[in-house]
């Protein structure tokens, strides 16, 4: 019976995971990857940009929402509390608070380091904004390119034909 009740917990948390995950993937444009809804969420002016001020802005209107006491530090349960809005709105992109240097305590920072590495690394004109076009990244990886130089020598057997032999140079 306890298994019962296991497998189908376990089915109704994978069904609302993926539903929130879909309705996620929904909104986003078309060919943006779900992790772009980490710093859409921050466009306000709805023009496809996001500009770090924009970023910044969000980010602290979060924090201060999440900060419950208003004490400019999240504790455990403002963490635990926080974590469970991201998964619910994120699913499977929810990126979860760490109080990286253990002092107790999720400050502004700590808050805000997964978007902001996000959007460091989207912005690849270091332009201060984040257009779609960035955010889509690569259509391809492109492969680093690399030179191969043949030694090629041409050997006359002895039925009078040509062959070739080639050895790879490096």
């Amino acid at each position: 019976m306890k298994n019962i009740a296991g497998m189908v917990a376990a089915g109704t948390l994978a069904a609302v995971l993926t539903a929130t995950v879909s309705q996620a993937a929904q909104r986003l444009p078309a060919g943006l990857p779900p992790s772009a809804a980490l710093l859409l969420r921050y466009d306000t002016n709805h023009d496809g940009i996001i500009t770090r001020e924009e970023m910044e802005t969000g980010l602290k209107a979060d924090f201060e929402a999440a900060d419950s006491n208003h004490d400019s530090c999240l504790d455990p349960a403002e963490v635990r509390i926080e974590n469970q809005r991201r998964l619910a709105r994120d699913g499977a992109q929810a990126s979860p608070l760490v109080d990286w240097n253990l002092d107790g305590c999720v400050d502004a920072r700590e808050f805000g380091n997964t978007v902001r590495s996000y959007f460091d690394l989207a912005d690849r004109t270091k332009d201060g904004k984040v257009t779609q076009v960035e955010l889509r990244g690569p259509s391809m990886p492109i492969a680093p390119r690399t030179v191969v130089i043949l030694k090629c020598c041409v050997v006359r057997s002895r039925v009078s034909s040509w062959m070739r032999s080639c050895k790879e140079k490096s």
